[in-house]
Parts: C-alpha cells; structure tokens; sequence
C-alpha cells in the first residue's frame, strides 16, 4: 500500500513538472513569435520604403537617359504589388495595425492607379511629367518615412525590446512559480501522506503504535524470530480500576494516567522490544528474547515500572496494574492465538490477590470457560436470590462479648459445588456484577442484622465487605443510604470493611467517599491491613475507626518475636489514631492471650467461632445472652 501511495506521488510530481517545462516552453515560443512578428513588420516598413526610394531613383534616372521605361514600369510594378501584399497578405497584418499605417498604404494604392497610365506611356524626353510624378511620390515617400521613424526607430523600438524583454523574464517568473508550487504541493502531499499515516498507525492520545501497526510489527517480529531461531514474549498489560479512575476523577486524569503508563512502558522496553496500545487502558508489549533470557524478568520490571506513584493536584495515584505472557512460537504460531492466550494469564493475573504477573499456562483457558460459566450463573444466582451469606462472630476478647458479626458469601453451584467468595467477588467486579452483588449483600446483611436487633441484640453491628468497583464510582454513600432506609438498620449498626488496594488507588478520592459515609454515622474499617501497598501515612489521611489485622501476623506472632513486635506496633499505631483493632484469624488461646496482653480490644478466627449460617448464628447470639464467652476455654 505504502509503494502505491509513494509511486501515485512520483507520478504527480512528474506530471507537474512536464506540464510546467511544456507550458514554459509554450509562453517561451509566443515570446519568440511575438519578437519575429516585430522583426517581420520592420521589415515590411522598410521594403515598402525601400520601393518607393528605387521607384524614385528609376523616374529620375530614365529622366537623365541612364535607365530606360522599362525599368521604370518594373520598379513601378513590384511597388504596386509590394502595397497590395502589404494591405492583403495575413503575415503583413501587425503591420496593418500600426497606427497610421493603413490609411497610407490605401493613399499609395489610389494614387498609384492614377499613376498606372501616366507611368506605362513615360519617355525619356516627358521631363515635365517625371518630374509631376517624382514631386507627386515624394509626399509618400515623407509618409512612409515617418511611420518607419515613428513606429520602428527611438523610443518605439526601444519599447518594443522592453515588451520582449518583460515577457521573456515573466516566462521565466511563471516557471519558476510553478516549480515553487509544484515543490511545496509535494511537500504538502508528503507531509499530509506522513501525518495520515501517523494518525492510522499511532494512537493519538500516546503516540505509541495501534492495533492495526501492532499487527504489522508482530508479523515482522515472528519472521525475525524464525529467521534468528530466537523466541518473542507478548505480554498484555492492563490497568487495575481505570474505569474508576475515569469515573471518580474525571477523563483528563484518566488520560494523563494512560500518557504517564505509555511513557513508562516505553522506557522499560528501550530497545528490547515494542510498545502498543491495543485500546483502553490495554497495552501489549512485544519482547525479543536472546538465547536463555526469561521472560518473566521483563515482566517483572514493567510491572514495577507502572506501580510508581503518580502526582496529582489533590492527591498521589498509585497505579497498579496485571500482566499477562505468551511465549512464541512454544505456546501459539499466529498472532490471534498468542494474543489470546496472553490475555487469558493476563485475566488470572488480575483475578488472583497475590499474583500480578502470569506466564501462560496449559489448562487456563479451561479455567477461564469455568468463570464464564459462572459469570452467567452470578447474574442469575443475584436476580433468583440463590446465594447465602453466613456469619462469623467478632469478639471482645477482654469480656468474651460478640460486638459484631461479619458477613460472609457463600455460594453453591450445581456443577462446580462450592465457589470461593473471592472466586465470586472477582467474577462480579471483571463482568460488571459488582454492584449488584454488593447490594444484595448490603441489603441481606443489613435486614438480617435488624431482625436479630428486633430479638433484642441492640448492640449488635454487622461487618460488610466492599469490592473495589462500589467505593470507587461515587455511589457507595447513595447505595448504603438507600439500603438503610429500605432495611430501617440504624446507621451506627453498620461496619464498612474496606481493603488498602481498595481505599489507595487515589487517596483524596478515597477520602472524600469515607467522610461521606462516615456523615451517615456508620463506622469504616481498613481489612487486611498490612499486606496492601500502603505507608502509615495514609492511616493519618482516612477516617477510619477500626483496624484489622490480617491473619498472617497473627499467625506468626507467638513463634516469630519479630512478628509479635509488629503486631504490637500496628496496636499502638491505632490506638493513637483513635482506632480499635481486631485481630484475625486467632486459632489457639496463647494467640488470643497475646493480643489481649497487647491491648488487642476485638478479635475473631476459628478459635472463637467459625462463620455459620443465619439460624446457627441466631443460636449463638441467644446463648450470649446467658453469659459472656470464656475465650481462655474456647
């Protein structure tokens, strides 16, 4: 396509250019028709004087006997028909233009048939009539003088030349306006040719190569990697809640973010590979492996290239985002095939907690067809009420008190059995169910919580966990409002659990959606704490009330001094923020006597009690009221 374009445009060019030397030449040859037409009418005058000055000197010379009559008759004869031809012929009609001119030569031929018998029957003895006719043609001869003198001598001729002159230099003015029109028209297609091309094989917003140049650099890639008996990694790239970006801080932060990603990629990559955007927020990498180079390794620095943290006016984004890699020609020989498996470890990557980067592997795409599979039944699992929540306690530790409960997503389906709720949670969020799923958790949680509150638990609060997808859109403070109302839960009986990943992505945001929920009066607490990407700092920025511990530290705390120690400094840390902590995942009673020793308010872990369905949770609360719990046996 590119050589038919650039051949069209030799064409053009060449064409211009005959067209411009062929129309030169054309003004050149009027220039030269003009000039010999001036040369040809001089010349005219001038024989036509010429014959009356010869007519003159036969009358007089056959009045002194030198010449006879009949020279006189032919000098008189080829006047007469040197007039005739001056007045008649085509070539002589400049001539005839020539002011003055044409009533002379009409004079001349009237007077010269007057003449025509007196001249035929002349002697050399009729001296008074040669001399009537020599004194009668002297008149003409002063006429015919002048129109030499006036129109072809002085400043006339010199006129003339300037007329010659000037169209001579205007031709050659006009060809050079044409070759400098010519030239800049070409430089207008040329540059027109390559900004067309950059708008159809770049993206506009980051410069980087699109889809359809992406497809082109892969074919040559794959040829140079047969040619070399090298292999290619692919590894697709995609942002984690960009959506939300876009939603909560507008388009302008959104592309600033992907122009800041584009350029991080580019400078990673460096000479190892190329860079596209595919669309959206979906990158694609193509890398050229050496003998024995791992792909990972790429990866692995991509990945952190993206995670830096990136300036705002109101704020710091912290970026995250998946990668997923195929390997050519091991794992796909076609562009589609590679791409697609690329994506499918690029989909686990992001739908695994712990896992950011993912090299592809033999049985994802089975997987993959397993959460379609439950991707639709979600949909209907939600609208038909299917799914269920159970509920584990939270304890005070120090009275053995059930302060709250938090609810948990169960779900059974008909051929995978159970699925786990981060399996659920992720499926949501990746096929646009997460607010809706998010709602019927509300929505249970809160009605069940107001009913065992009608039992007479008062005091009893309910934990409900928020995917990333509700906090960020903005509408997370509508929904709990609504879900309120509609539930008639007291606003103070409700714990959001939100997660670091969730609350970090832009801290003013995240902010200014916790102080709105916290206006409502419900209370807002950080899970997992510790195992996010977080600093202290942001403890300062949120307005939380409650901090968990996550289980990992908890774990570890009575084997490992260091973990002990951090765990009492997460407990001190809160404790001067005003927040309470709960610990989780406490599983023997020197864990729950270590945390209590520390200061630990709230815990719960299989130790306490394990989650359980409403009914069962029901009985629990009713033996509570017979008396607190005594962890110390539990």
């Amino acid at each position: 396509m590119n050589k038919i374009k650039l051949l069209t445009l030799l064409a053009i060019a060449l064409l211009f250019g005959a067209s411009s030397v062929y129309s030169y030449y054309r003004d050149f040859e009027v220039v030269r028709h003009v000039s010999a037409t001036i040369k040809a009418v001089g010349w005219s005058s001038s024989e036509l004087e010429m014959e009356v000055v010869k007519f003159d000197r036969a009358l007089t010379a056959l009045a002194a006997g030198i010449e006879d009559q009949e020279y006189v008759q032919l000098r008189f004869e080829v006047l007469w028909s040197r007039v005739n031809s001056l007045l008649e012929g085509k070539e002589n009609r400049p001539l005839r233009e020539q002011p003055g001119v044409l009533p002379v030569l009409d004079d001349l031929l009237f007077q010269l048939q007057l003449w025509e018998d007196s001249v035929y029957q002349l002697r050399t003895q009729d001296r008074v009539e040669i001399t009537r006719l020599r004194s009668e043609l002297a008149h003409f001869q002063h006429l015919v003088r002048e129109i030499n003198v006036e129109n072809y001598s002085g400043d006339n001729v010199w006129r003339q030349l300037d007329v010659i002159q000037g169209s001579h230099r205007h031709s050659s003015l006009y060809l050079v306006g044409l070759l400098i029109s010519g030239g800049l028209m070409m430089w207008l297609l040329v540059r027109e040719n390559r900004r067309n091309r950059q708008l159809a094989y770049h993206d506009m917003l980051t410069g980087l190569p699109n889809r359809m140049y992406f497809y082109q650099m892969m074919k040559q890639a794959m040829q140079w990697a047969d040619r070399h008996h090298c292999r290619l990694a692919v590894h697709m790239v995609d942002l984690n809640n960009f959506k939300a970006v876009n939603d909560s801080l507008g388009h302008e932060v959104g592309d600033k973010l992907l122009k800041i990603v584009a350029d991080r990629l580019r400078g990673t990559v460096g000479k190892q590979g190329d860079v596209a955007r595919l669309g959206g927020d979906e990158f694609v990498i193509i890398q050229r492996l050496s003998q024995g180079q791992d792909a990972s390794a790429m990866a692995t620095q991509l990945w952190r290239s993206i995670g830096r943290d990136v300036a705002l006016p109101d704020g710091c984004l912290s970026p995250q985002a998946c990668i997923g890699t195929s390997l050519y020609p091991a794992q796909g020989r076609s562009i589609a095939e590679l791409l697609c498996h690329a994506d499918t470890a690029m989909y686990y990557a992001k739908h695994n907690r712990q896992v950011a980067i993912q090299l592809y592997e033999s049985g994802m795409d089975e997987r993959r067809l397993r959460r379609q599979k439950l991707a639709i039944a979600l949909q209907a699992a939600i609208e038909q009420d299917a799914l269920t929540l159970h509920y584990q306690p939270i304890y005070r530790l120090k009275t053995g008190q059930i302060e709250s409960v938090e609810a948990l997503l169960r779900w059974s389906h008909l051929e995978y059995g159970a699925v786990p709720p981060l399996e659920i949670i992720s499926i949501a969020e990746q096929h646009g169910l997460a607010h809706r799923l998010n709602e019927w958790v509300l929505l249970s949680a809160c009605a069940q919580a107001h009913q065992w509150q009608q039992l007479g638990h008062q005091r009893l609060k309910v934990n409900v966990n928020i995917s990333p997808s509700i906090f960020m859109d903005g509408e997370l403070a509508n929904t709990v409002r609504r879900v309120l109302r509609l539930t008639q839960l007291k606003s103070a009986s409700l714990v959001l659990e939100i997660t670091e990943d969730t609350s970090l992505w832009d801290t003013a945001g995240s902010e200014d959606q916790l102080k709105q929920l916290r206006a409502l009066g419900i209370e807002i607490a950080l899970d997992d704490f510790g195992t996010g990407y977080s600093s202290f700092s942001h403890l300062r920025q949120l307005p939380l009330n409650k901090l968990k511990i996550d289980k990992s530290f908890v774990a570890d705390m009575v084997t490992d001094l260091r973990a002990y120690h951090l765990v009492k400094t997460i407990i001190s840390l809160a404790h001067s923020l005003d927040m309470s902590v709960v610990a989780e995942g406490i599983e023997d009673a020197e864990q729950a006597d270590k945390l209590q020793q520390l200061g630990c308010e709230l815990g719960q872990g299989y130790l306490l009690a394990k989650p359980m369905p409403a009914a069962a949770m029901s009985e629990a609360l009713q033996a509570s009221r017979t008396g607190p719990r005594s962890l110390a046996n539990a």
